[in-house]
């Protein structure tokens, strides 16, 4: 008999046992120093006999596979994203059309936490783990096994032999993120900004031991082929899940009706700061599993579940400083140094006091604390002071009236500061920064911070500069984190930029009022930049949109020889000026309508979805009046939500939207 063998499969059935017991039923029934002991054991064992290491062994769960990328998967079905409710108007509304759809008078649903971690799915065969894959684009994601495989409640081996597929979320908790970010601060490393964020950059390692060391937990939430599999239920799909062995959330709740459901809303409005991880929402699912083809699905979203998004957080934290900010046209921008504080599920140590009578009309003074919240859940900003923990020796704070970068006397205007000196060098980079932005040529590759590096190095001070990097290889190959992989990908792009339609590049130079919008406007009158230049005043002011100042700020740009040079060298070295032309839109629901868009889109980014409306012909404007046709509501809206609503605007939630682009693009 093989002594040996014996040994590893007795190992590793009692390791399997003590990772359940702690990682799944959250109790142990060994010391941490007994667990240790036996994995020691088993390695010792496999590495003497590495015959009988099995690919599913606990000693995989430390990592140790080197990987030079992640090979694609592509999904059996596509992972769909959940429309968003922000409010318990769109929970009844998203209920009304359940109800109307399926004729139940109360719909049962399955309430569960919106863990905000990253979502995975992990298929099996013969039970056996085959991959675990990232959502990717929804159709074709990464396979990241290795790294998940690392995390010690995935089961490895499960009691169902039946193809199936589950997905869920990998998260960090935050008791983790403060001990990495306590470690990594100790070694002079920069800190995790949030747990999100962590746990994607953990499964996205290529060296699976690293992914272990950043012990990242995941919860399992959706049993794809569920139906397939002979159940009836949501709910009973996920008992049965977290019979198997996977982790389930015990935070989830089964309730009939909208009440009840309204209810869970308000409970876990309140709960969701004492849970041990990051939950950006709640997700509203019908538990009926054979109502979900009665509902059927969007192109993006399924209409049988809802995600509702938390109103935005607000916490107190202190005030250490208060720096200025300078930006390409000038505006000064004050913005306060914070003690670290977690919004939303990012340490913030930065927010924006917009100008000097912001600071003066809440009279924030440095040393204070303040109220901090994230606009629409992404820009952090103060709200207010909290004058019951004021110093009152704390002086009022003085702005100052030079500007920080060039030392040139600051101009208020109305409520601005502005440093109105065109050499300074913030404002050099800023305007750089913006050349290459998808506001401007979209050179991607190029960030904000390499381009500072350029600038400073003396590479790149002027647009023109950027399609002669070719003449800076050695030096830009010289600096920290560029291979010539990087620089040939980057040198690639800015050398295709030069085929832009000429409205991006006449955004590039940023002219001040005239952006993306603007742009095509007037190249879709002129052809090219050439002609609008040759324009006259008054023929300017005859196109759409285009006012006195806009008029006034183009006449003046290329009236400026340094900037007129600039854009004749920039013409001479290939740049596209003339207009591409465009297809005429067919008659469709967008066409010659306007609309607004507010908030943030789960499925692409607002400037991609701006752009292809207005391929259909849709014309964009930035402000709601009664000349705008809808508004297109994203998460976290603003008020412009409410001014919509007072005008009678139709409003077009994302997952209606993108059922009428897809009717419009047929």
């Amino acid at each position: 008999m093989d002594k040996d063998k014996e040994r590893v499969e007795e190992l590793t059935k009692l390791l399997n046992k003590y990772n359940y017991e702690y990682y799944v039923l959250n109790q142990s029934s060994v010391s941490d120093a007994e667990f240790d002991r036996l994995m020691q054991e088993l390695q010792a064992l496999e590495t003497r006999r590495p015959d009988l290491k099995d690919k599913f062994s606990p000693t995989s769960r430390v990592g140790g596979m080197v990987s030079s990328e992640f090979r694609k998967i592509t999904h059996s079905r596509m992972m769909l994203s959940l429309a968003n409710a922000f409010s318990e108007k769109d929970l009844r509304e998203f209920d009304r059309k359940v109800r109307q759809a399926t004729g139940l008078r109360e719909v049962p649903y399955m309430m569960e936490v919106k863990i905000d971690g990253l979502a995975m799915s992990l298929v099996y065969e013969n039970g056996e783990l085959q991959y675990a894959a990232t959502r990717g684009d929804g159709v074709i994601g990464e396979d990241v096994t290795q790294n998940v495989i690392t995390i010690p409640s995935v089961p490895l081996k499960i009691k169902d032999f039946r193809n199936i597929e589950i997905r869920g979320e990998v998260y960090m908790s935050k008791k983790t993120l403060n001990t990495l970010n306590a470690e990594r601060e100790k070694r002079g490393l920069p800190l995790l900004s949030n747990a999100r964020n962590a746990a994607a950059g953990s499964v996205r390692q290529l060296d699976s031991k690293i992914a272990a060391k950043r012990k990242l937990e995941a919860f399992w939430y959706y049993f794809v082929n569920a139906a397939e599999c002979d159940f009836e239920t949501h709910s009973d799909s996920l008992d049965y899940l977290q019979k198997l062995g996977f982790r389930v959330n015990p935070e989830r709740r089964k309730c009939l009706g909208i009440e009840e459901v309204l209810d869970y809303v308000k409970e876990y409005t309140e709960k969701r700061s004492s849970l041990d991880y990051d939950i950006d929402g709640l997700v509203l699912k019908v538990d009926e599993l054979a109502l979900y083809d009665i509902l059927g699905y969007t192109m993006k979203t399924p209409k049988w579940a809802i995600a509702y998004k938390f109103p935005p957080e607000e916490v107190v934290t202190k005030i250490k400083d208060i720096f200025l900010t300078v930006g390409r046209t000038g505006r000064v921008v004050p913005n306060a140094v914070l003690e670290p504080v977690r919004v939303a599920g990012s340490v913030i140590q930065r927010a924006t006091l917009n100008n000097e009578d912001f600071v003066r009309n809440l009279d924030i003074r440095i040393g204070d604390y303040v109220y901090i919240h994230k606009a629409g859940d992404v820009i952090p900003e103060v709200s207010g002071v909290d004058l019951n923990k004021r110093n009152k020796t704390l002086p009022k704070y003085k702005f100052q009236s030079t500007c920080p970068y060039c030392h040139h006397p600051l101009v208020k205007k109305d409520s601005i500061h502005y440093c109105v000196n065109d050499m300074c060098p913030s404002r050099s980079i800023n305007k750089l920064v913006f050349f290459i932005s998808d506001q401007g040529m979209d050179i991607k590759g190029l960030g904000p911070s390499l381009v500072e590096d350029f600038f400073n190095l003396g590479i790149v001070t002027n647009f023109a500069d950027f399609y002669t990097l070719a003449d800076h290889k050695e030096e830009i190959m010289d600096m920290d984190g560029i291979s010539e992989k990087t620089y040939n990908a980057i040198t690639r792009t800015i050398e295709a930029s030069k085929r832009n339609d000429a409205y991006m590049f006449l955004a590039a130079l940023g002219i001040p009022m005239v952006g993306k919008k603007t742009s095509q406007t007037l190249m879709e009158k002129y052809q090219s930049i050439d002609n609008m230049i040759d324009a006259s005043f008054d023929d300017l002011l005859s196109t759409p949109d285009v006012g006195m100042q806009i008029a006034t700020n183009i006449k003046h740009y290329f009236a400026n020889p340094q900037t007129r040079d600039q854009y004749e060298i920039l013409k001479g070295m290939g740049i596209n000026t003339i207009a591409i032309k465009k297809v005429v839109a067919k008659d469709n629901f967008f066409k010659g309508k306007r609309f607004v868009l507010t908030g943030t889109l789960s499925s692409a980014s607002r400037t991609e979805m701006t752009e292809r409306i207005e391929a259909l012909g849709g014309k964009s404007t930035s402000s709601v009046s009664s000349m705008v046709n809808f508004l297109i509501v994203g998460e976290n809206p603003g008020s412009k939500i409410d001014k919509a609503r007072s005008l009678n605007i139709r409003l077009i939630y994302e997952e209606e939207l993108l059922e009428l682009l897809d009717e419009a693009e047929k």
